[in-house]
């Protein structure tokens, strides 16, 4: 018996073997999804941006597997539930499994724990990304019922375009712009002038719904310029609410319209736009020992390449979605969860784990 306790001791130390340690947990997480970005989109700006890149100095490397439950190529409705619900479900569906039964969210579920929850996107707010991370509906188009479940979801900061769903509704007359004002919403419209949008005067008390355009936000190409700003300020403005904990997404939404319209002027500065955004959300988080930050996409558009000898010149090869894998970086507490390959649909179930949302 001695003998066998001394020969494990032996090959403990002389193998230099540990035991695993419990990874380290975060308090806030912050999920930043470029729509539609691969592998590709990634490589086009590593070429155009100055070293070292925001996705460079991130400490962990992954790949995701992005189809939905009965195709190959997914769609952001089946994607992003996988990624906020941890269920494959059909394309078009939002925060509804394969049975067309509502799916738990994890904003839902952080929300249900005292953390505060929001998003900053460059779609519209009710849009199929944003809105798998509060809503539950069968078709990703129900754009005003999606809206009204937004009012009363319980997330707490969100920033995006699509105003006219709140207030010129068609299909009934209520009015949702009001229903965020008696949800205790400051509310800004796109039309208000530009120092209405400083979230950090709004009362702590209070919850933030920030319209940036009516429909859709504009391009990048066509001086789009709150991305950066609002996901630092919607960042600290959750920050400012919260004695929990925060969880906040953040969308490049345009880089996968971008890429559908095979334009490449529009998707890189769609591309540029996305790390300039992510330089300075990761000057601001800094060496702060509680925040997670994750970067990943939903699923790759385009089927895009890269040519040229001197400079980069993209090969657009489809119009539609892509059946390939895509990376995710993570960087700060529990990120080495975030290594190796796995299904979409663990981004949810590591942020539920490292969250201790169980």
């Amino acid at each position: 018996m001695l003998v066998g306790y001394f020969i494990s001791w032996w090959l403990m130390v002389t193998l230099g073997y540990h035991p695993q340690m419990a990874p380290e947990k975060p308090t806030n997480i912050i999920l930043v999804i470029g729509d539609g970005m691969g592998l590709a989109h990634i490589s086009l700006t590593e070429y155009l941006h100055k070293p070292p890149s925001p996705i460079a100095r991130m400490e962990a490397i992954g790949l995701q597997k992005t189809h939905s439950i009965d195709n190959l190529e997914t769609d952001s409705g089946a994607a992003g539930t996988a990624m906020s619900s941890g269920v494959k479900t059909f394309n078009a569906a939002i925060g509804m499994g394969p049975d067309s039964l509502p799916v738990q969210t994890i904003m839902e579920l952080a929300s249900q724990r005292g953390m505060k929850t929001g998003f900053v996107v460059t779609s519209s707010v009710v849009h199929a990304t944003p809105a798998c991370f509060y809503a539950h509906v069968n078709s990703r188009g129900s754009y005003e019922e999606i809206a009204k479940q937004l009012v009363y979801s319980g997330i707490d900061v969100f920033v995006g375009g699509g105003e006219k769903y709140f207030r010129n509704r068609n299909s009934d007359r209520i009015d949702l712009i009001g229903g965020l004002k008696n949800e205790n919403f400051e509310v800004i419209h796109f039309t208000d002038p530009p120092g209405k949008f400083k979230l950090d005067k709004i009362s702590k008390e209070k919850k933030i719904a920030c319209f940036t355009a009516f429909e859709d936000p504009p391009r990048a190409t066509n001086d789009r310029k709150y991305f950066t700003d609002m996901a630092i300020a919607a960042k600290e403005a959750l920050e400012k609410r919260s004695d929990k904990g925060y969880l906040l997404m953040v969308e490049g939404s345009q880089i996968d319209w971008a890429s559908h319209a095979n334009d490449q002027e529009w998707l890189a500065l769609e591309m540029q736009d996305m790390y300039d955004m992510l330089e300075a959300l990761m000057k601001n988080i800094g060496p702060d020992e509680n925040t997670l930050l994750i970067v990943t996409a939903d699923h790759e558009t385009g089927y895009i390449s890269l040519k040229g000898k001197k400079s980069p010149r993209i090969e657009f090869n489809s119009k539609v979605h892509s059946s390939q894998m895509v990376p995710v970086f993570a960087k700060g507490p529990g990120a080495e969860e975030f290594l190796g390959i796995y299904e979409n649909t663990a981004i949810f179930d590591k942020m539920k784990y490292l969250l201790n949302l169980n």
